[in-house]
Order: structure tokens, then sequence, then C-alpha cells
């Protein structure tokens, strides 16, 4: 069980009833650790334990974030108010992209009043553009279908590629070449990993690069006008992302098949 399944779970013990937390932390707990032998994703489960907190605190109402915890199969249909853990989280780092044009759009014309200032701007971009689209897509990743291994690999490199592309000016000397197009490619490649595409899904790299491309050329700001110019920066970021979407289409990886229990594997009695 990784630190992110405990904090999760931990999460959704924190805000059950005070009187159903022992008993479902000891379930929630064995369910995630247990999670692998089902062949089921340890994260999504965590996930699906914390919407149950939320969401389930009355027998009217139901709703789950991530794979239904129950023992019902899980390559049925969609149960009703179900919601899915990857797309959200996916949604979480368009959201974030797009709001770094707004914030942008916030930031001064004419240079920063105070080194402060100019702190503030930065990692506010850095937090929009980078650390929630790359946490939120890597915890995406932990929370898909496939292997453990593709799995952690895969969101190892996405949060790498997240980091590098904010450390990337701060160590490298100034350079006309587009470096910045590195963790583009090694976010895409990571998502690809995780996502067990097949191999002509690869030829999905070229988009974040083409993106790139015209971003870093200054030929998108030509094309667009003036006042959603800042919007073009996430622009490479949303190729990536919609390349990692196409891809997800086409996974290889086998359908999971979970044989009915005898009890559901997240306590909806409350």
């Amino acid at each position: 069980m990784s630190a992110l399944d405990q904090i999760l779970v931990g999460a959704a013990v924190a805000v059950s009833p005070a009187a159903h937390r022992a008993a479902r932390r000891e379930q929630w707990l064995a369910d995630v650790r247990d999670a692998q032998e089902l062949d089921l994703s340890p994260t999504a489960l965590a996930f699906g334990a914390l919407t149950t907190a939320l969401f389930h605190r009355r027998a009217g109402h139901r709703s789950t974030w991530g794979e239904p915890m129950t023992a019902a199969p899980l390559h049925g249909p969609t149960p009703p108010h179900t919601i899915r853990t990857v797309p959200v989280l996916v949604a979480v780092a368009v959201v974030s992209l797009i709001a770094s044009g707004a914030w942008l759009v916030l930031q001064p014309n004419y240079g920063y009043a105070s080194t402060l200032d100019v702190w503030l701007g930065t990692v506010g971009t850095w937090t929009l553009v980078l650390f929630i689209p790359g946490a939120a897509v890597a915890i995406a990743a932990l929370a898909l279908r496939t292997g453990a291994l593709r799995r952690r690999l895969g969101a190892s490199m996405i949060v790498a590629a997240a980091v590098g592309g904010a450390v990337q000016p701060l160590l490298t000397p100034p350079t006309d070449l587009p470096v910045g197009v590195l963790p583009l490619v090694l976010a895409l490649a990571g998502w690809l990993v995780a996502v067990h595409s097949p191999r002509w899904t690869w030829a999905l790299l070229a988009l974040p690069v083409v993106a790139f491309g015209l971003e870093w050329s200054g030929f998108l700001f030509t094309v667009v006008p003036v006042r959603w110019n800042p919007f073009v920066v996430a622009v490479p970021t949303l190729a990536v992302v919609l390349a990692g979407v196409i891809a997800s289409r086409f996974s290889t990886a086998a359908p999971v098949v979970v044989e009915p229990r005898t009890r559901a594997l997240v306590d909806k009695s409350v």
C-alpha cells in the first residue's frame, strides 16, 4: 500500500461518522491492501473509500468515485451515480491548465513591483501549468486497470516531467534550443506506459512536439486574438492531455473481471 493510498483512506476514515470509523478503517485498509490480488488498482479503491465517506452518509444517497466498491463485476456497464476516477482527474488537469491563462491575465504588464511578486507569479504559473496537472494525471495513472509496475513507472515519469518542467529553466543555461519540450514528451511517454497502449500510439508524441513548436516559435500568438494570448502558454500541455486521451481509447490492457464476493469491498450501510 502506497503512502498516497494510506492518505486517501485516512481522509476517508476522518470524514466518516464517528461510530463507524474503526470498522471502516479496518475494512478499507484490508481492501486496499488486498486489491492487487484481485488485479484492481489500490488507488482507485482508496478513492472509492473517500467518496463513500463523503457521499454515502445516508442510506438513500449513493455515489461512488472510482470503480464501484461493491461485489459487482467491473466489466459491465457503469452503475448509476458512479463517478469515474480517471476522467475526473484528467478534467482537474484541464481546468488547471485553462486557469493558468486567467492567472497570467492577472499578472502586471510592465514588470513586477518586488521580488516577492516575481516569485508569487512564477510559483502560481508552475502550480497551474505543471504541479496540479502533473499530480492529477499521475494519480490517474495509478488508478488505471493496467499492471502495477506499469502504473507506478508511468506515474513516476509524469511526476518527473512536472518537476523537471519547473527546475529545467533554473538549472540549465540560457539556450535557443527548444529544451522545454522534453518534459512534455516525458509526461506523455509516462502515460503511454501506464495505459498500455499499442505501439502505433507512440506516434502521438508528435502532437505535443508540434504544439510546443507552434507556441515556442510565436506562431500561435500571431493567430490567436491578443486578449487570449495568455492562454496559449497552456496549449502544449493541453496537447499532452489530448494525446493521452486518444491513446487511452486504444489501451490493450485486458479487461478486469472480478468474481462476485459475499460482501462489499466498502461498507455502504451508512
